[in-house]
């Protein structure tokens, strides 16, 4: 019989039974690709991270969701960089930041682990390019969006200068402009509606968010929809968390380069994400994304 150890953490969150769930392997050698695949499925997170050994970084992680396998995810990597610092596979410090290398089906990417008490305290992780990519301007689209989000078109922030548009870091994901938390809260999905509307700009979900938030220091309130991928609504998504990050700067929309996106609020999940943004209007140059983590239960699966 073979077995597999597992743990599951909440990520970005400090509290357990907050944050995003994700399940880690820290030892997949000779996992197949299908079982990979289908261990996703039997934990039935919105991603399982497996972790192989690397020739070009520290760890080579391989991500899935109950559907497919990922090039790039925010949650992942922050939990599972948390999780191998504790398990003692990172270089330690007392207090302090440490930087090491992951390899990702994307390619090869720095991660930061800061270090307060001996414990891992925050992971940052640097994500790829951003891109701004087609946005959506018609209106019998966007009549569409409003209706597979459970929303009107009113409800939609309409500024000029804050386009409905496909963005990315490494993952597509449709950025949807909303004009208030009241109006966040009210959006109940049409899976298949919503599915269809994204999948056709190429992106993997669509990340609703207002500028209005429930905690002064935060700047952005956002909601993530992956119905395709069986995700109806994701507590935490770091991936959609840089692409959005991105485009406030890129079009001026933000004030600051670091700063906090919350999400999971209306899952009575809470989750706090830290973005930090290299460039400026127009000119996006390095995307990063961060928070903390806390492990909640450790398991076992056997083949």
């Amino acid at each position: 019989m073979r077995k597999y150890t597992f743990y599951q953490l909440d990520v970005f969150t400090r509290k357990a039974f907050c944050g995003n769930p994700l399940a880690v392997f820290p030892e997949a050698d000779n996992l197949s690709d299908e079982e990979m695949q289908h261990i996703a499925r039997e934990m039935n997170l919105s991603e399982t991270v497996f972790v192989l050994p690397s020739e070009k970084a520290l760890r080579r992680l391989r991500i899935f969701t109950p559907t497919q396998e990922l090039p790039l995810a925010g949650h992942p990597v922050v939990g599972t960089w948390n999780l191998l610092a504790q398990l003692g596979i990172t270089p330690q410090t007392g207090n302090g930041i440490i930087e090491i290398e992951q390899e990702l089906k994307l390619g090869i990417l720095p991660v930061e682990i800061e270090f307060r008490d001996k414990k891992p305290f925050q992971v940052v992780m640097t994500q790829g390019k951003f891109e701004a990519g087609e946005i959506v301007s018609d209106e019998r689209e966007i009549e569409k969006l409003a209706e597979g989000l459970g929303l009107k078109v009113s409800d939609f922030d309409s500024r000029d200068d804050l386009p409905i548009q496909t963005v990315s870091t490494g993952i597509k994901a449709l950025a949807v402009p909303v004009v208030s938390l009241e109006a966040l809260s009210r959006c109940r999905i049409n899976p298949g509606l919503l599915s269809k509307i994204y999948l056709a700009q190429g992106a993997i979900g669509c990340y609703a968010f207002t500028f209005e938030t429930i905690e002064a220091k935060a700047k952005v309130h956002a909601r993530f929809f992956a119905p395709d991928d069986s995700i109806a609504e994701d507590a935490a998504t770091g991936s959609a968390a840089g692409s959005l990050s991105g485009y406030l700067i890129y079009y001026g929309a933000i004030e600051t380069n670091k700063f906090t996106i919350e999400q999971g609020d209306f899952m009575k999940r809470p989750s706090r994400i830290f973005s930090e943004i290299t460039g400026e209007k127009r000119n996006v140059e390095k995307v990063k994304i961060g928070g903390s983590s806390i492990v909640v239960a450790k398991g076992e699966v056997f083949f």
